[in-house]
């Protein structure tokens, strides 16, 4: 099987609306009870992993790799400032692995998980990092044994978020966090290109949705909806308008505005295992 429907994770047997058609057999979808938005359809792994996650697809990730391994220290130095300390990692939807290898460069005992089995291969090969090959579901990965989790634009890729989010409150150690950084579908752009899509303004309309790829569409509050409904809780949410490497104060400044009204292009969130308030024996 090629594709498979797909429901609101959040709210079982909740009914949904349809925003816009795919072709013929494929639409995005949004869920009247939470707001959620998804693809209708979703490719299977080994489907995606075939016909996607190509050696192309990371083609250019590996090609720039100095600016990314900017935006990677620049990431970890804020995983370390949240979490107080260093430790162990799972970078979830690695890649090539160079999170992995930027982390474990800052002292992280760091490793990584890849749908993709050329990039597994490729690891291999170097030897430099650990990528587990398959879903992070699957994965027969030890309970809490994480004191960090990052899952940066991977969220969105997956078969269903907020199982993905519910193993990641089982991986992580007592005190533990997890990073997941998704596209903003309530940002400016986002909302302006939406507009410009439904007045038939555009050549290509709904092609920032990057329906394809990317099978779940998520604001700060669906988002939030999703983290807390898998047992983890938020810590914060902030929404840049771009990721890192903002070099001039205008640019700084429009993060900061877009970032306190959650209008930027990104959605980066820190969340935590909820903690079950048990009762005390009298």
């Amino acid at each position: 099987m090629q594709s498979a429907q797909q429901s609101c994770p959040n709210c079982p047997g909740a009914a949904a609306a349809r925003v816009f058609a795919i072709g013929r057999d494929n639409a995005v979808m949004r869920c009247t009870s939470c707001g959620l938005e998804y693809a209708q359809r979703y490719l299977e792994p080994d489907v995606a992993a075939a016909t996607v996650y190509r050696d192309e697809y990371f083609a250019v990730a590996i090609e720039e790799e100095t600016r990314r391994r900017n935006i990677f220290n620049q990431l970890l130095s804020e995983v370390e400032a949240i979490l107080g300390r260093r430790g162990r990692l799972l970078d979830v939807g690695a890649g090539e692995g160079l999170l992995v290898e930027v982390a474990q460069e800052r002292g992280w005992q760091a490793e990584g998980t890849e749908i993709a089995a050329a990039m597994v291969e490729r690891s291999r090969h170097t030897g430099r990092v650990q990528l587990h090959h398959g879903e992070l579901e699957t994965l027969a990965l030890p309970a809490g044994a994480y004191d960090a989790m990052v899952m940066n634009h991977v969220l969105e890729h997956l078969r269903n978020p907020r199982a993905a989010l519910e193993v990641a409150a089982r991986l992580l150690a007592p005190g533990g966090i997890v990073r997941i950084e998704v596209p903003n579908l309530a940002g400016l752009s986002s909302r302006w290109k939406n507009w410009q899509s439904r007045a038939h303004l555009k050549r290509n309309p709904w092609k920032h949705y990057s329906v394809g790829h990317h099978f779940w569409f998520f604001t700060p509050a669906t988002l939030q909806r999703t983290i807390e409904a898998a047992g983890l809780e938020v810590l914060c949410v902030h929404a840049p308008a771009q990721q890192w490497e903002q070099s001039t104060g205008a640019a700084r400044l429009w993060n900061d505005i877009n970032d306190r009204r959650l209008w930027g292009g990104h959605l980066a969130t820190y969340a935590r295992p909820r903690v079950s308030i048990r009762s005390t024996p009298r």
